[in-house]
C-alpha cells in the first residue's frame, strides 16, 4: 500500500510516495496555474502509470495547495467569495481602521489594504459582551432579522469579546442559517482577543470558503475518476495535516500550505540525526524559502499577514490581512530557477519577476526569451543538457538570452551569468539571515537541509558563503516538500484568550480545549495520540507575548521559568513583574508512522567530466555522477538525479547514508 503526497508549486507539481515496504517513488510535472487540481491529478496519473500502481493500492493522499494564497493575491480565474459582516453596533469599521501599522511609514500617499468587505455590506446590531464574558446586552434578534434582506454571500459574524462568551454569536448564527445563509463566526474561527485580528481571520475564512470547498470537491472527484477511494488530507500552514472538512471550514489555515511541508521534512532529519539547529532551505522555480528548526521542531509564528508585501524576505506589517493561526516562520525571497535577470537604469537586476512554468526559462524551448538563473547555470556548465526524465535543456537558447543581456551591459555573456549567480546567492543568504541572525542564532552553527528543484544546486554554495559546514541533500530532494508532507502528523490547533496571572490554576481551561480539539480530530476520522500545550505569555503591562510550552498538568512555576528564560535570551533581561498568560493553545496530534526509506545499493559511477564554474572557486573540472546510495565522492563534482542536480564545491566531501541521503561536509 502507498501513501501519496502531492505539492502544487508555482512552476512544478511534485509527488512523493512511500510504500509500506519502504520503497519510494517520485514524479515531477509542470503545474497548471489556472486549474491547479489538473496538475495534481496529472502527477498522480503519471505515478500510477510509471510505477504500475493500481488505484486500490493507494491508501492515503495528502495534498498541499497554494489556491488560498493565490485567490487573495488576485490571481486571474480565482475569485474570492462575497462576504457580509455582522458585528456589534458601532464597530462596523474596525476592518477599515485596522492597526496603526503602515506598510510604508514615511509615504503619505500610501494606503492600507482595501477591506475584504465593502462598507455597504457591513452591518451593526445591538448586543454587547464585556471582556469578562458577561452579557451586558442580549442580541437584538428583531434588528438582526431586519438586515437579512441586505445581506449577500457568506456572512461573517464578529461580535466584541465573543472569545470570552460566544452566546450572542451562536444565537445570530442560528437565525442567519435559518434564513438560508452560510455563516462563519469569529469564536469558531479563532477564540482570541484583539478584535481586528479576530475579525480579519473570520472574514478570510468566509471569503475563501466557497473557492477552497469547490477546489477540494473537484480534486476529490478527480481522484474518484482515477478509481482512488483513499481518504484525502490537506497540509495546513503549521505543517500538520487536516481532513478536507476542517480545511473547507477554516480555509485560512491553508495560506502557506505547501512551504510548511518542506520545513516538517527538515525537522524529520533534525530529530533523526540528533541535530539541535537545522536550516530548511527550499529553492524552486519561483522563490527560495528558509525556516529554522530547533530541537526537531520548526519555529512557528502567529502573526502572519496574507496577501501582503514581502520586502527582503520579510512580510511587511500593515500591508496584508492578519490571520491568527499557527504558521511555520518562513522567510521568502524572489530567488528561483525562473528568476529573470534584466537591466534597470543601466545596471544588472536579478528578480523579482519569474518566468514561471509557462513560458519558463529560455533553455526550456517553450518560447521564453528572458535570461534566468537556470539559463545561467546551464551556460556555466552547472546543469546537464539532458535529464533522466527526458527533459532537454537548450544551451543555445540560454546563451542567446544572455548575449542580449550582455550587450545591454557592454559585457561578456559568461561574466554576466557569473554575476547573476553571485547576486542570487546573496539574495538567498538574506532569507537565511532573517530566520537565524535576526532571531539570535548563528547560521554557521547549523546544518543546512537543501531541497526543491534548485536547492541542491545552489544550497551547497550558499552554505559555503554563510560559513555553514554541513549540508544534507535528502532522497527526492526535488520533490522533498511532498516527502515532508508524508512525515507530517495530523495536527488540530485550538486556542482561547484568558488574560490571567500565571500563578492561577489554568488546568481546567486546557482540559476544555483538549476536549474541543479531540472532537474536531475525531470528526475527521482520526484518533488523538497525544496533546501539546502552549501559552502566549507576557509581563504585566507589555503589549505582545512570547510563546512557551506548557506541561501537563499545568505547572505555574515551569511556565514562568520558561517565559523568563526565553525573554532573557531574546532581549537580554528579565523583570521583577507579574507574568500574565494571555492566550492558551492546545494541539491535538495524530502521529503518523515514521518513514523508512530503502536506499539503492548503487555506488558512485562516474558518467563524465566537464568544466563548470563554482562560486568563489572559478572554473574547475568537475566529475559527473548519477545519484548513488552508498559510498562517497570529493568535490568538485556534479551529481545528477531524476528531480534535481547536486553541486559539490571544491573542498567538500559527500557521503551517502543508509537511506540514500547525501551528507555533505566541508573538509578544507
Amino acid at each position: 500500500m502507498w501513501r501519496v503526497a502531492v505539492d502544487v508549486g508555482g512552476t512544478f507539481t511534485d509527488l512523493f510516495a512511500v510504500s509500506s515496504e519502504g520503497s519510494y517513488a517520485k514524479v515531477k510535472v509542470l503545474s497548471t496555474p489556472r486549474e491547479p487540481e489538473v496538475g495534481a491529478l496529472n502527477a498522480i496519473r503519471e505515478f500510477m502509470k510509471r510505477y504500475s500502481i493500481a488505484p486500490e493500492e493507494i491508501a492515503t493522499v495528502i495534498h498541499a495547495t497554494t489556491i488560498a494564497t493565490n485567490a487573495l493575491l488576485g490571481q486571474e480565474g480565482l475569485e474570492i467569495g462575497e462576504v457580509s459582516l455582522v458585528t456589534t453596533k458601532g464597530f462596523e469599521d474596525i476592518i477599515e481602521i485596522q492597526r496603526q501599522n503602515r506598510p510604508k511609514l514615511y509615504d503619505f500617499t500610501g494606503s492600507k489594504p482595501k477591506p475584504l468587505v465593502p462598507r455597504e455590506l457591513r452591518f451593526g446590531v445591538e448586543e454587547r459582551v464585556n471582556y469578562k464574558g458577561e452579557i451586558v446586552k442580549p442580541l437584538n434578534e428583531e434588528e438582526l432579522l431586519g438586515i437579512v434582506p441586505k445581506l449577500r454571500g457568506t456572512v461573517a459574524v464578529c461580535f466584541l469579546h465573543s472569545y470570552a462568551n460566544p452566546e450572542n454569536e451562536i444565537k445570530a448564527e442560528k437565525l442567519l442559517r435559518e434564513a438560508g445563509f452560510e455563516v462563519v463566526t469569529s469564536h469558531s474561527s479563532v477564540a482570541e482577543r484583539r478584535e481586528y485580528e479576530r475579525f480579519s481571520t473570520t472574514i478570510i475564512n468566509a471569503a475563501l470558503r466557497p473557492i477552497v470547498s469547490s477546489y477540494l470537491k473537484r480534486f476529490e472527484l478527480g481522484l474518484k475518476k482515477l478509481g482512488i477511494r483513499a481518504p484525502l488530507f490537506v497540509v495546513n500552514s503549521a505543517g500538520g495535516i487536516i481532513d478536507v472538512e476542517e480545511a473547507a471550514r477554516r480555509p485560512a489555515q491553508l495560506v502557506e500550505s505547501g512551504p510548511a511541508g518542506g520545513a516538517v521534512g527538515a525537522a524529520y532529519y533534525s530529530r533523526r540525526l540528533g541535530l539541535r539547529e537545522v536550516i530548511a532551505f527550499d529553492m524552486g522555480g519561483t522563490t527560495a524559502k528558509a525556516a529554522l528548526i530547533i530541537n526537531g521542531e520548526p519555529s512557528l509564528t502567529y502573526e502572519y499577514e496574507v496577501g501582503g508585501e514581502v520586502h527582503s524576505g520579510r512580510i511587511v506589517k500593515g500591508s496584508g490581512y492578519p490571520v491568527r493561526y499557527p504558521f511555520v516562520d518562513l522567510a521568502e525571497v524572489s530567488a528561483g530557477g525562473g528568476t529573470i535577470a534584466r537591466t534597470e537604469g543601466g545596471l544588472l537586476k536579478v528578480g523579482p519577476l519569474s518566468a514561471g512554468a509557462d513560458p519558463g526559462p529560455a533553455c526550456y524551448g517553450k518560447g521564453g526569451e528572458e535570461p534566468t538563473v537556470t539559463d545561467a547555470d546551464l551556460i556555466l556548465g552547472r546543469l546537464p543538457e539532458e535529464f533522466p526524465t527526458g527533459l532537454k535543456l537548450r544551451k543555445d537558447l540560454a546563451l542567446k538570452a544572455y548575449e542580449r543581456l550582455a550587450k545591454e551591459l557592454s559585457s561578456d555573456p559568461l561574466e554576466v551569468a557569473k554575476t547573476v549567480i553571485e547576486a542570487i546567492t546573496e539574495e538567498m543568504a538574506r532569507a537565511v539571515r532573517i530566520v537565524t541572525e535576526e532571531r539570535g542564532y548563528d547560521p554557521s552553527m547549523a546544518t543546512l537541509v537543501v531541497y526543491g528543484g534548485m536547492g541542491p544546486l545552489h544550497g551547497p554554495e550558499l552554505a559555503d558563503y554563510l560559513g555553514i559546514r554541513e549540508v544534507i541533500v535528502p532522497p527526492g530532494a526535488g520533490v522533498f516538500t511532498a516527502f515532508g508532507m508524508l512525515s507530517s502528523d495530523a495536527v488540530y490547533s485550538v486556542s482561547k484568550s484568558l488574560v490571567k496571572r500565571a500563578e492561577e490554576d489554568l488546568e481546567p481551561f486546557f482540559v476544555e480545549l483538549e476536549a474541543e480539539a479531540k472532537v474536531r480530530m475525531e470528526r475527521g476520522g482520526l484518533e488523538v495520540t497525544k496533546f501539546e500545550r502552549r501559552a502566549e505569555v507576557r509581563y504585566e503591562g507589555q503589549g505582545w507575548t512570547i510563546e512557551v510550552k506548557v506541561p501537563k498538568p499545568y505547572d505555574p512555576k515551569a511556565v514562568v521559568k520558561a517565559f523568563e528564560e526565553e525573554h532573557e535570551r531574546r532581549y537580554g533581561f528579565k523583570l521583577d513583574q507579574d507574568v500574565i498568560v494571555e492566550t492558551i493553545r492546545v494541539m491535538a496530534i495524530h502521529e503518523n508512522p515514521e518513514i523508512r526509506l530503502r536506499a539503492s545499493e548503487k555506488g558512485p559511477e562516474e558518467i563524465s567530466a566537464k568544466d563548470a564554474w563554482f562560486l568563489g572557486h572559478g572554473w574547475k573540472e568537475a566529475k559527473v555522477y548519477g545519484r548513488f546510495g552508498k559510498g562517497e565522492v570529493e568535490g568538485p563534482a556534479i551529481i545528477i538525479d531524476y528531480d534535481s542536480v547536486t553541486l559539490v564545491p571544491p573542498g567538500w566531501r559527500v557521503r551517502a547514508m543508509e537511506d540514500g541521503t547525501l551528507f555533505m561536509k566541508k573538509v578544507t
